[in-house]
């Protein structure tokens, strides 16, 4: 006990002496008694409020400033001179108040009351003791209150006697009443003005506060208000304007704010300003006391809730952490299960208590996972990190992670199982939308620029593995601009979306990204430049066609820039502005629309995109047509049929090799055009030498991989139709590769074709992929031996081996086998022996004219070198 009274404090000691367990410690002063406290802390502290050297508020400050003496109650004795002293008190951290003179009954009650609140093992004993307290608080509050009313009551009795003066006693009755039901300065302000204006001499008035820093505000404002700005200049003082006032709201020392009002209509006279004088002290102590009993409800509040907060942080923690908190005893039964874990384990939490941890958590793989853990819990203690996959009620999968701790009593023993978890199930669906937002344009959902410069240096990384080279290609289109002003960002985007879709489809490029608003960036690796601008081709020409938007159809005119690796740069940096360079020429260039950023190259591209406009023109043009090479049946020497060829002659360059164009036609889709000319022109043929009355044979016409699709049953049939031709004379020739490709769809295919009567044969045998247990499914006449396998059959025994093989087969599955490329009649003669049914080649003719091969027809024979030489191959 603090008190510098010695009287005070021992007849104070004595009366807390009464209770046998009461032992009481005095100091003279604050100082003194901190230093006891911290010597040893007591368990209740009593203090005065005015002494010398350390004074009660200070010393409870100090108290409660100290986290190891914090705790410990202080009761302050009080005379109540005004609520500052209870507020100064609250403010300090005092926990309770005894008011001078005290009743010495009612003291040791609540001494005792509080002594036994700090003992006792229940946690809500301390939060009775401090309701205990807060209701004294507010009594001693009601009390200052009744003090200030009967201050008011004084007032009000000098300002009736006033009232009566000025015949103004009702108004200020009526202010009085009205500002004490005012619980708020804005409420005080309000009042106060709704009933001045009540006066007959007042024309306006406003009320306005300042605060701690300073700063002044307007609380309220009626009627014809003086000019704020010169009350606040003036601060009290008298203006210049006679018919305004404007007066301090003062409490002690201390200004409040202004009161600012306006005579109606001469200036003020002198029981007009003494009342307003005795409304500003009225408002004054108005707003003050609203101050005090918001502060003062405030700190009960806070420490209130601060006690409440005390007794259930760890619970609330436990209900609102993110983290499951899942705590069971070592048989496994469930005692804490929180919000977390019934979200993410998918059980009540009223469902899990007293269940076991296996039954409630179960792993997705392995549903006795926990059941184990608790297998030997106090020998072979659980992993203290647990992550899988867990399973909830409904069905559903929620990734977890676990860590287990063990909570022991003071034996050693197991007491409890702690268990943490984080549910990472939504994280990394966040990781993975993250992800694709930092490496994915929003707008096409392509690739950025960022995974793009990633993407590339691995790519780099492979192709000096590889020995390869990568084509970093920019791609803009020359007309998005235009379309932007015409018909607005939308359309832009959706033409956007619609090239990324087509470049996805196209395949012509190993990584393809958004490089910029306008911009594609593609990134192919190749042999070579040539390699690298086939694709280039191909991605323009999947990107040339129309595109359509809201019933229209539009052209975006692509071009695109090359630049090599390594031959052009290392760095993206370097290759990306070697790629804008060159994009900057192909979109100033005309026709072929790409280029590349080293000029030689370019002009192997211009070289590469005459010839394609060349082919595209030669079907218009009357370039192209068809040569027959006869097929001589081993046994007879006779012509048993043919084999269309299709040879360019070009008005310039004269006839160029089909190994030039037929790759170039697959590769800009010409073939599907010109395959169906063939088709054409052969079974046209055909018929007009059935009309001439020549012994016809069956032609054999080769179908490219690009044909082969369903398309090509539809073009056959309308082909044979127009012509009026017997299926039987149309051979069709399928390379090895292309039936293997897929070989349940080349199945369909073939049989119906078989069912329209046309012969079919396996073209190149032996040089692609070879799937016999398919072979022999397929409905094909005959197979083609190629020539690879004949050139050498006199001097290569496994030519010759392959040969045998591949004939005996042939024949062993009802097949007939033609070889190509025969030049010698030592290769007749050994293909003779082996059995082979049909050979070709130079050794009886070149392919040559129709003109020429409807004469061999004529005379029924095939046309032999002197010699059995090979004649020269034409140019």
């Amino acid at each position: 006990m603090a008190e510098d009274s010695p009287t005070q404090a021992q007849q104070l000691a004595r009366l807390l002496a009464q209770d046998p367990d009461c032992r009481v410690r005095l100091a003279p002063d604050g100082r003194a008694a901190l230093a006891a406290v911290r010597a040893q802390p007591p368990d209740l502290v009593i203090s005065d409020i005015a002494m010398p050297a350390m004074d009660g508020y200070a010393l409870c400050r100090a108290l409660k400033d100290d986290a190891r003496l914090s705790a410990i109650p202080v009761l302050l004795f009080t005379r109540l001179t005004s609520l500052q002293d209870i507020v100064r008190s609250l403010e300090a951290g005092a926990d309770g108040f005894v008011r001078k003179p005290y009743d010495g009954a009612q003291l040791r009650e609540r001494v005792d009351r509080i002594l036994r609140g700090r003992d006792a093992g229940d946690p809500a004993r301390p939060l009775e003791v401090m309701a205990d307290e807060r209701r004294h608080i507010y009594e001693l509050l009601v009390a200052t209150h009744d003090q200030a009313l009967r201050l008011n009551a004084e007032l009000d009795t000098q300002r009736k006697d006033l009232a009566r003066m000025v015949g103004s006693l009702g108004l200020l009755g009526t202010i009085a009443g009205a500002l004490n039901e005012a619980a708020s300065e804005a409420d005080v302000a309000r009042a106060a003005l709704d009933h001045l204006l009540r006066m007959p001499a007042l024309a306006g008035a406003a009320i306005s506060t300042v605060a701690p820093d300073g700063a002044w505000c307007l609380l309220a404002q009626r009627g014809d208000a003086p000019d704020i700005g010169a009350c606040l200049c003036a601060h009290g003082s008298a203006l210049d304007d006679p018919a305004s006032v404007c007066l301090p709201l003062l409490a002690g020392d201390r200004r409040l704010g202004l009161l600012h009002a306006r005579a109606r209509p001469d200036a003020f006279g002198e029981d007009e300003r003494k009342l307003l004088d005795g409304v500003a002290q009225q408002v004054a102590l108005a707003l003050e006391r609203a101050r005090l009993y918001t502060r003062a409800e405030a700190l009960v509040v806070e420490r209130t809730q601060a006690l409440h907060s005390e007794r259930n942080r760890l619970s609330a923690v436990v209900e609102t952490a993110g983290t499951l908190v899942l705590l069971a005893d070592p048989e496994g039964r469930i005692v804490t299960f929180n919000r977390a874990c019934e979200e993410s384990l998918g059980w009540r939490a009223d469902q899990a208590l007293g269940r076991r941890c296996w039954e409630v958590v179960r792993g997705a793989e392995d549903p006795d996972v926990v059941r184990n853990l608790f297998t030997g819990l106090a020998s072979d203690p659980p992993p203290q990190r647990l992550q899988g996959e867990w399973r909830t009620p409904d069905g559903r999968t929620r990734s977890i992670v676990w860590t287990h701790t063990l909570l022991r009593r003071e034996d050693g023993s197991v007491e409890f199982v702690l268990a943490t978890g984080i549910d990472v199930t939504e994280l990394r669906g966040a990781e993975q939308r993250l992800h694709y937002a930092s490496n994915y344009d929003a707008v096409t959902g392509l690739p950025n620029r960022d995974l793009l410069r990633e993407r590339l240096r691995r790519m780099k990384a492979q192709a000096r593995s590889d020995g390869r080279m990568l084509g970093f290609m920019l791609l803009r289109f020359g007309r998005m601009a235009l379309i932007r002003e015409a018909l607005g960002p939308g359309a832009e985007q959706a033409l956007l979306q619609e090239a990324a879709a087509r470049l996805r489809e196209v395949g012509a490029h190993d990584f393809v990204a958004r490089f910029s608003e306008g911009a594609f960036a593609l990134v192919l690796a190749g042999a070579d430049a040539e390699e690298l601008a086939a694709g280039a081709r191909r991605v323009l020409a999947a990107l040339s066609a129309p595109y359509a938007y809201e019933h229209e159809e539009f052209h975006l005119d692509p071009s695109i820039g090359i630049a090599i690796y390594p031959n052009d740069g290392v760095a993206y940096e370097t290759l990306a502005r070697g790629a804008e360079t060159a994009l900057r020429q192909a979109a100033d260039g005309v026709g072929h629309r790409y280029a590349f950023y080293r000029p030689e190259l370019n002009q192997d591209a211009n070289d590469r995109f005459k010839l394609e406009n060349g082919l595209r023109r030669a079907l218009e043009r009357g370039e192209l047509e068809l040569h027959y090479q006869p097929q001589i049946a081993v046994d007879g020497g006779a012509i048993a049929s043919a084999e269309a060829l299709l040879r360019w002659r070009h008005p310039e360059r004269g006839f160029v090799p089909p190994s030039t164009f037929i790759p170039l036609a697959e590769e800009t889709g010409l073939i599907l055009e010109i395959g169906e000319w063939v088709l054409h022109q052969v079974c046209r043929q055909l018929d007009t030498w059935r009309r001439a009355g020549l012994p016809v044979v069956p032609v054999a016409v080769n179908l490219s991989a690009h044909q082969f699709t369903e398309q090509i049953l539809g073009t056959v049939r309308r082909v044979l139709d127009d012509c009026g031709l017997d299926p039987g004379l149309l051979e069709l020739e399928l390379t090895e590769s292309a039936s293997m490709a897929d070989a349940g769809k080349s199945f369909a295919l073939l049989a119906q074709l078989k069912g329209m009567g046309i012969r079919l044969a396996i073209d190149d045998f032996g040089t692609g992929y070879s799937n016999l247990n398919y072979l022999k499914r397929f409905p094909v006449d005959r197979l083609k031996l190629d020539r690879s396998f004949v050139h050498e059959l006199e001097t290569d025994p496994d030519d010759l081996a392959i040969a045998r093989a591949v004939i005996a087969m042939a024949h062993g599955l009802r097949l007939s086998v033609v070889a190509e490329g025969v030049e010698t009649a030592g290769q007749l003669q050994l293909l003779a022996e082996l059995g082979c049914d049909l050979v070709q080649g130079w050794l009886f003719s070149p392919a040559v004219p129709a003109a020429e091969f409807a004469a061999m027809l004529t005379a029924g024979q095939a046309a032999r070198a002197a010699g059995g030489a090979p004649a020269q191959a034409p140019m």
